[in-house]
């Protein structure tokens, strides 16, 4: 048995989000540097500021692509849940689960882990939109008895259904991805995969496709070709596939990465594994059952996340991969192959889990700037689609996006007035100074409303 130690369990055991935010700025500091550690600092009085620069901090240190990155990036993901908005705990809480349930903790620190947690998988649920405070406070509320919410206080023992907190409402196809005929026994690095050994995982079915993608279309009339290619491998109802697909645009900042995880909001997927091309470890295919610290493959890990048979795999900037032979980053080109032909993935055997896996249903969506710089070999089996950077005409549709998520991370910009014409000219001037970065747009959209905000003040 040992202590807690991974950090997102020690910010669970948190009871207020300051104490959190103290005791993770301390754990992650050597980590992220002096720099950003002291910006984390400066702006946590500022709660919009602040959550905006932790958002900043998960995606620098999800980049990085190292195993403690990793855990220090989960438990900075869990500092922007809140109750009033139960979708803010989707990508935390498969992940926390996971953490849990391969942690090797003694029975009271196990026990206290578990309490916690089947709290936030309530609050995840929607059982506490009414409250203000951080799920830290809410959890520490709940045990102390202060409020009573029966779903939050029935003992679960140790287990949370995650795939059935996923799962559409409906009955559909299932895939039993990892038979129990084609395993060999798991050793204890990959415990975790007991859950999904020899089960009939849920296959996610489309759904409201037609409205999906009038909103997609809305929030990105930029990338309309983008949404056509994919739209078409969608079939209303069906299991969600998607074509091998590399998304290229020559300028950073057009809200590739953004798209995808729309794209996959808005028809059904609530989970999407991201993979960073430009900083990969090497172990897109896993390693060997033998090493110490082995560890299962990119696809079987998405399975596991998600609990699902076609989970969504998002390599990010994978042009950035295609180093020097024999690179370590170069090698995720190779290891890329066997997962892209349905034959070859129907029957892929995962070198750490040592099994044979059906990874036929899992779809992969890569973006890139130079697909140039990727082999032919690999070109030839992606769906290569243009996305051309955002021009002025796109504005109004954009900058109506970018407020439904403004009020989306602050439930208090939900009552804003939509943008003025007058704002929107200062605000088009700005952003062809910033060459047409979504990303520019909304801290300029953002500076726009924090403007108005103290002009009503001072009137």
């Amino acid at each position: 048995m040992t202590k807690l130690q991974h950090p997102a369990l020690i910010t669970l055991m948190a009871g207020r989000w300051d104490d959190a935010f103290g005791d993770l700025h301390h754990l992650s500091e050597e980590t992220l540097g002096a720099e950003c550690a002291q910006r984390l600092l400066d702006k946590c009085g500022d709660r919009r500021a602040i959550q905006s620069e932790i958002r900043e901090t998960v995606d620098e240190l999800y980049k990085r692509g190292t195993h403690q990155a990793g855990e220090l990036a989960l438990a900075w993901s869990m500092m922007t849940c809140r109750p009033s908005y139960p979708p803010s705990f989707r990508s935390v809480l498969p992940q926390l689960q996971y953490a849990l349930d391969a942690a090797d903790l003694s029975a009271d620190d196990d026990g206290d882990c578990r309490e916690r947690l089947r709290i936030w998988w309530a609050a995840g649920a929607g059982d506490y939109v009414r409250e203000k405070r951080s799920p830290f406070a809410l959890a520490a509320a709940v045990l102390a008895g202060e409020i009573e919410k029966e779903s939050a206080l029935v003992s679960l023992a140790h287990e949370v259904d995650v795939a059935k907190w996923f799962r559409s409402p409906h009955v559909g196809p299932t895939l039993t991805v990892m038979p129990a005929s084609r395993a060999t026994k798991l050793n204890s690095h990959n415990r975790p995969f007991a859950e999904i050994l020899d089960k009939e995982l849920p296959l996610v079915c489309a759904r409201n496709l037609d409205q999906a993608r009038r909103r997609l279309s809305n929030e990105f009339p930029h990338a309309s070709a983008a949404i056509a290619a994919l739209f078409r491998d969608l079939r209303e109802g069906e299991p969600i596939k998607f074509r091998p697909t590399i998304l290229v645009s020559q300028k950073p900042g057009t809200g590739k990465s953004r798209f995808v995880r729309r794209i996959a909001t808005a028809i059904g997927l609530q989970h999407v594994h991201r993979y960073d091309g430009a900083v990969s470890d090497g172990q897109f295919s896993g390693t060997s059952k033998g090493w110490s610290n082995t560890e299962a493959s990119v696809p079987a890990r998405a399975v596991l996340a998600s609990r699902t048979g076609n989970p969504l795999v998002f390599i990010d900037e994978l042009d950035k991969c295609s180093g020097g032979r024999g690179s370590l980053n170069g090698s995720l080109t190779s290891a890329l192959l066997p997962f892209l032909e349905v034959e070859t993935a129907k029957s892929y055997r995962d070198q750490s889990l040592d099994c044979e896996l059906d990874l036929s249903m899992a779809s992969y969506i890569c973006t890139a700037n130079d697909v140039s710089l990727l082999p032919d070999y690999l070109r030839d089996r992606f769906r290569i689609v243009r996305v051309p950077a955002p021009r002025l005409v796109d504005l109004p549709l954009l900058a109506s996006s970018v407020m439904e998520d403004l009020a989306r991370e602050d439930p208090e910009r939900a009552g804003d007035e939509p943008l003025a014409p007058d704002e929107l000219m200062v605000i088009a001037k700005a952003w062809e100074k910033a060459g047409f970065s979504l990303r520019k747009l909304q801290a300029i959209i953002r500076a726009t409303l924090e403007a108005r905000d103290a002009h009503a003040m001072r009137h």
